[in-house]
C-alpha cells in the first residue's frame, strides 16, 4: 500500500471522527481546537489529492464521493430555501445539485455494482490527456492510475477489466506477448 492509497483509505474514517468530535463536544475552546485540526487535515488532504490524486483508485473514488455529497448538500440547502420562498435561482441550484449527485453516484454505482468491460490486447498510445493518463487497449481508450501507467509504458499484451462508470482500469493481467 502506497502513502497515497493509505491517505485515501483513511480519509472517510477521519471525516467521521471529526464530525463526531465536533457534534459531541460542548466546550467552546475544545470545539474550536477540533475545528482547526479538521480544517488543517482537510487542507492537507486536498493538497495531497491535487498532487497525487491520480495515483490511487481509492483517491479517485473519494473525489467522486465528495462530488456526490456536495451535490446532495447543494440540493438540500436549496430545497430548504425553496420551502420558505419559491425562487428560480434556488430551484436551479436544487436541480443542479440533484444532477451532480446523480452523476457521481451513478459513476460509483457502475464501478462497484455494474459489469466491467473486459479488454484484451496490446497497450498502445500511452499519453497524458485531460488531467488523466490514458492508453488504448483493443481500440478503446481507457484511463489508468499513475503507477499502472508507468508499468504499461512498455506496451505489454494485457487483459484489463475497466469500470463502466469511471472508465478506469480496475483489474489487469499481463499476458504473454
Amino acid at each position: 500500500m502506497t502513502f497515497a492509497e493509505f491517505l485515501a483509505a483513511a480519509f472517510w474514517p477521519t471525516v467521521v471522527l471529526f464530525v463526531v468530535l465536533l457534534t459531541r463536544t460542548r466546550d467552546f475552546v475544545l470545539r474550536r481546537a477540533f475545528l482547526t485540526a479538521a480544517l488543517v487535515v482537510g487542507f492537507f488532504y486536498f493538497g495531497l489529492w491535487a498532487l497525487y490524486g491520480q495515483s490511487s483508485m481509492a483517491a479517485i473514488w473519494d473525489s467522486y464521493l465528495v462530488g456526490a455529497l456536495f451535490g446532495v448538500l447543494a440540493a438540500a440547502v436549496a430545497s430548504v430555501r425553496l420551502f420558505k420562498q419559491f425562487d428560480a435561482k434556488t430551484s436551479l441550484m436544487a436541480c443542479g445539485g440533484l444532477v451532480m449527485a446523480a452523476f457521481f453516484f451513478g459513476m460509483l454505482y457502475l464501478d462497484f455494482f455494474g459489469t466491467r468491460t473486459v479488454l484484451e490486447g496490446r497497450v498502445e498510445n500511452p499519453r497524458y490527456q485531460s488531467r488523466a493518463y490514458v492508453v488504448d487497449i483493443a481500440g478503446q481508450t481507457v484511463k489508468v492510475t499513475t503507477p499502472l501507467y508507468k508499468r504499461l509504458l512498455f506496451k505489454p499484451y494485457v487483459r484489463a477489466e475497466v469500470g463502466r462508470g469511471s472508465n478506469y482500469i480496475l483489474g489487469i493481467e499481463h499476458l504473454a506477448n
